[in-house]
């Protein structure tokens, strides 16, 4: 017994001096490529420094291995070893989460590619704003659209009855684009909580007149509406320039009513009236690949771009079928403006032009940029995107040429952050500047991993994003009224 007693007690006395080495790290131990030593050589200087080998590189000319931290130190000083360097974890970027494509978001890839199922994922869908479609009418009675219609005006037949009976259901397909239900069936609009008023002024032959556009525009006025959508063109030409729909025009834009119309189809560098106005945004349609639609129109007037070709919408009927044209860009972007006005974010007290303008900053600081760099006259300030958030992103030129700016109401607001790769993020607003390091890498389903403050003021201001990290990091900004 005493012998066993003796035995156990050298054993414990050996093992002492290794535990009062300290606690182990796991490194990977690079060996010169002079070094004449063999593999089992290698592992030996590892096993007598009281390390353990866990794997053997052949490429790097390393071992992988767990060393307390004095045989570290003496290995560093090894004239064959060339470095010892920590074995690192760290945690991959996190998927960003995207939300669920049902098959009515699968059918309807225009509102997809702009976001606008992001935005619905994130509650944004366009509730309680009023958009008046100038056009041959609505099925009011489609399973789509039904529940959005508030009512309208046929100028055609002076009566409050504006069916579309045309034989392509034009204005029932721009509805459809603009605020079809999601219901689980056929097709989903950008913001499909909008409020929906038809205004027929075309005919079932798509032919319409100058006074009726004018008279369409009044009752749009009239009824307060917050956006208008004009899915027709006249061609841009002295013989049809009317003063007085561009007055109309004017007069909606000083009303804080925002105007959106298509930029044609002739394909020609020219933009159309009514969208070539000043007082009207105008827009360019896109293909699925982001390029130019063939037909779209072009020029320095255009302002945003949207998916033209190949959409699926609304018909007559309970129906749903294809059409291609400016005519189906215009209302993606009507669409994401009521998204936008929809959030709160934008000063709507005055109800007057610096409303419009507010809305176009912020579709501009939003938009996809597609092209030459910043606005250019093929995509305007780039591919619309619904305000579900916006993207302040590191690019080789300085910081401050990268600054995301965001204009704000009066009020109090909650801005989130989402960081995808930052190593800092600088907020600058009239109250002073917040400087964030070490941001956490995050999504937006789960709160803890991403940041957030909240914002105050009295009067509109504007809040300034500096990004810095590495090229192509990111963040994603949100900005909600409270």
């Amino acid at each position: 017994m005493a012998r066993t007693l003796m035995c156990y007690a050298f054993v414990a006395l050996l093992l002492i001096p290794s535990l009062a080495q300290g606690a182990e790290k796991k490194v990977i131990i690079g060996f010169r490529k002079t070094s004449a030593l063999t593999e089992l050589e290698k592992q030996d200087r590892v096993h007598r420094a009281g390390g353990r080998v866990e794997r053997s590189h052949a490429i790097a000319n390393a071992l992988t291995a767990d060393l307390p931290e004095e045989a570290i130190r003496s290995l560093k000083e090894d004239p064959d070893v060339s470095y010892v360097e920590e074995d690192r974890e760290f945690s991959a970027e996190p998927a960003f989460p995207e939300p669920e494509l049902t098959p009515e978001y699968l059918l309807s890839w225009g509102v997809t590619r702009i976001a606008a199922n992001r935005a619905a994922w994130n509650g944004i869908r366009g509730a309680g704003i009023k958009v008046a479609i100038l056009d041959t009418g609505i099925d009011y009675n489609h399973p789509e659209l039904k529940e959005s219609y508030r009512g309208g005006y046929n100028f055609l037949t002076n009566t409050a009855d504006p069916y579309d009976d045309s034989r392509r259901g034009h204005g029932t397909h721009i509805a459809g684009v603009i605020a079809a239900k999601d219901n689980g069936t056929g097709v989903v609009g950008v913001a499909p909580d909008a409020s929906l008023y038809a205004v027929k002024i075309l005919d079932r032959n798509m032919f319409g007149s100058t006074s009726r556009v004018l008279a369409g525009l009044e009752w749009a006025i009239a009824n307060t509406v917050d956006v208008i959508n004009i899915s027709f063109s006249m061609p841009n030409d002295p013989m049809f320039f009317s003063q007085a729909v561009k007055d109309a025009c004017d007069e909606a834009y000083a009303a804080g009513i925002v105007v959106v119309a298509a930029a044609g189809n002739s394909g020609r560098p020219v933009v159309d009236y009514p969208a070539d106005f000043a007082s009207v945004i105008a827009v360019a349609a896109t293909a699925a690949d982001d390029t130019r639609a063939f037909f779209s129109n072009y020029g320095a007037k255009i302002e945003f771009s949207a998916p033209g070709v190949g959409i699926t919408s609304t018909l007559p009927g309970g129906r749903y079928g294809l059409l291609s044209g400016t005519s189906q860009a215009a209302p993606h972007v009507a669409g994401a403006v009521a998204l936008l006005l929809s959030t709160g974010v934008v000063d709507d007290s005055g109800q007057d032009a610096g409303k419009v303008e507010a809305v176009r900053n912020w579709l501009a600081a939003g938009a996809l940029d597609l092209g030459e760099p910043d606005r250019d006259a093929t995509f305007g300030h780039g591919l619309v995107q619904a305000p579900a958030y916006w993207t302040v992103r590191r690019t080789p030129a300085p910081p401050w040429e990268n600054a995301l700016i965001l204009p704000v109401t009066a009020g109090k607001h909650r801005v989130d952050v989402v960081n995808h790769g930052l190593k800092r993020l600088v907020i600058k607003t009239p109250q002073g500047v917040q400087d964030v390091m070490h941001l956490p890498e995050g999504n937006w389903a789960h709160q803890e991993t991403y940041f957030s403050f909240e914002y105050e003021s009295e009067t509109a201001d504007r809040i300034t994003f500096y990004p810095y990290g590495s090229v192509g990091s990111s963040a994603e900004i949100g900005i909600s009224a409270h």
